[in-house]
């Protein structure tokens, strides 16, 4: 569940947010559509990521989800599961709107033949 704070922190942002209870509930909306970006607190529940993750990949074009975590293992656990990338607990309101910032912010553009290659891009987050 994505708590009150981080909530109140997104839709500061100009998000629209979606809070499920359930894995399911989340599953059956993002079928509906229109949904940007993931946040994924599953607690200590890895079969239930694991049952989002398979939901998930059965969609056309799913959208890319953010593992929220404290487990140590959390950061290998959502490489594992394909994550776009891990947020590790405690994390602030700003934390979560920055990091939907950087995925929502601007389309995808079409390289040009004079773009340069870039660099890939890691995110480090304070825990």
């Amino acid at each position: 569940m994505l708590c009150r704070r981080w909530s109140s922190a997104l839709e500061g942002s100009g998000h629209s947010v979606l809070v499920a209870q359930r894995i399911t509930d989340g599953i059956h909306r993002v079928r509906e559509g229109g949904v940007d970006l993931i946040f994924l607190d599953p607690g200590d529940g890895a079969k239930g990521l694991e049952y989002f993750v398979i939901a998930l990949g059965r969609l056309p074009d799913p959208p890319p989800f953010v593992l929220i975590s404290s487990s140590p293992t959390a950061p290998h656990t959502s490489a594992q599961f394909g994550a776009a990338t891990f947020l590790p607990k405690p994390c602030t309101g700003e934390d979560i709107a920055e990091l939907a910032a950087r995925f929502i912010a601007a389309p995808v553009q079409a390289p040009t033949m004079d773009d340069e290659p870039t660099k890939p891009r890691v995110d480090i987050f304070r825990a």
